[in-house]
């Protein structure tokens, strides 16, 4: 009977030591991610929270990554009405020449912008790069000029661009931090989704002759949280990619660099994204939806005007844990008139260590117009009122 009890008790024991282990493992799997690359990220992509990394910050040779920003000051250009997808680009010899991933653009010929950006994104196409940095800008060496223009103002400290294309230079680099930048920057733009997500199509040149493409990054087929990407490779660089990927409450951007094997940077990927939904999740901690107060108005219609926060703050946390923010608030001396959205404080939210996260302005929910001479006088009558 005793001998029959401990047997029991080990049993019992045995199940709960592995409960714990597999729980503990839920929250801590980061140290079995095993990854490849040299270098690499998982942020939370609205804060740019790094949860995950290692040497994030390590200059290095990405390859064809550097054809998001090709992408983006292409998009930005038709965006803003500077070209159309509709115009025409007479290929050069320069551009039908650039060895790599190719489009095989045929010289003299005429291409859409849209298609050559269709190619661009989906099939990594180094001579499409060319041909739309020569259409924007009159040539390579000026396209260059704007990449690094924008990098600056992207915050992407750490990326020198010599040519449009992503293949080896000397002293072009980036960072696995900068490509998360960059990435998040070209996932707003829904003419990039228009083709990052295809897996399969095709370039009709003006010849007849076809092109067949096919996206480079596979994850668009195979991790159906992927929600688009770029891959890169050059012997230098090594075979990377970035990933942005979302399971609809979480949104992620991984980055890999320098692994040595094309389906290492797939799995980092994967494990980078899959360890953030596991083990990360977002919390509202400013809603902007919500009234948070009101402030005095001197000299107005009405004696105070509702608030609430001109955008959401969203800050993520581990599965089990709370945001420790505090959310400090300055409102300022308001006189009429003013308006519905006008500016009438600041609220700053400061973390744990006293580092300040962000800085929201907090605006009118209606509109107060000044008060006139009868409203004094109303005003007066009612308080009169009150006291006798």
């Amino acid at each position: 009977m005793v001998k029959r009890l401990c047997i029991a008790l080990s049993i019992i024991l045995i199940i709960a030591s592995l409960i714990l282990v597999n729980a503990a493992n839920v929250v801590f799997a980061a140290n079995t991610l095993d990854l490849a690359g040299d270098s690499y990220i998982l942020v939370e992509a609205n804060s740019l929270k790094i949860l995950e990394a290692s040497n994030e910050h390590e200059k290095m040779p990405v390859a064809s990554i550097c054809k998001l920003m090709t992408s983006l000051i292409t998009m930005e250009y038709i965006e803003s009405g500077s070209i159309s997808p509709d115009d025409m680009v007479t290929i050069s010899e320069h551009a039908a020449s650039i060895e790599g991933s190719q489009a095989f653009l045929d010289a003299g010929s005429k291409y859409k912008v849209e298609d050559l950006l269709k190619t661009l994104i989906i099939a990594s196409a180094n001579d499409s790069s060319v041909a739309l940095a020569e259409h924007i800008a009159g040539s390579e060496n000026n396209f260059v000029r704007l990449m690094n223009d924008r990098a600056s103002e992207l915050g992407m400290l750490d990326t020198i661009y010599e040519n449009a294309t992503g293949l080896n230079t000397m002293g072009q680099h980036s960072t696995a931090y900068d490509t998360a930048l960059i990435l998040r920057e070209v996932n707003n733009h829904d003419l990039y989704h228009k083709y990052s997500s295809i897996w399969m199509d095709e370039l009709v040149h003006p010849s007849g002759r076809s092109t067949e493409l096919v996206n480079t990054n596979r994850l668009v087929k195979y991790y159906d949280k992927c929600v688009c990407g770029k891959t890169g490779f050059t012997d230098e660089a090594g075979y990377c990619l970035s990933c942005y990927a979302t399971d609809g409450k979480l949104d992620l951007i991984a980055v890999t660099l320098k692994c040595d094997k094309a389906n290492e940077r797939f799995e980092d990927c994967v494990k980078l994204c899959n360890f953030g939904f596991a083990n990360f999740r977002s919390e509202k901690v400013v809603d902007s939806t919500v009234t948070l107060g009101s402030v005095p108005v001197s000299r107005g219609r009405e004696d105070r005007v509702s608030y609430h926060a001109a955008r959401d703050y969203t800050s993520v946390v581990k599965v089990g844990e709370s945001a420790d923010i505090t959310i400090n608030v300055e409102l300022c001396d308001i006189v009429a008139p003013i308006r519905s959205s006008d500016v009438v404080g600041r609220m700053t939210l400061i973390d744990q260590s006293g580092v300040i996260l962000d800085e929201i302005n907090l605006v009118a929910e209606t509109s107060v117009d000044r008060a006139r001479y009868s409203d004094v006088l109303d005003k007066m009558y009612d308080n009169w009122n009150v006291i006798g």
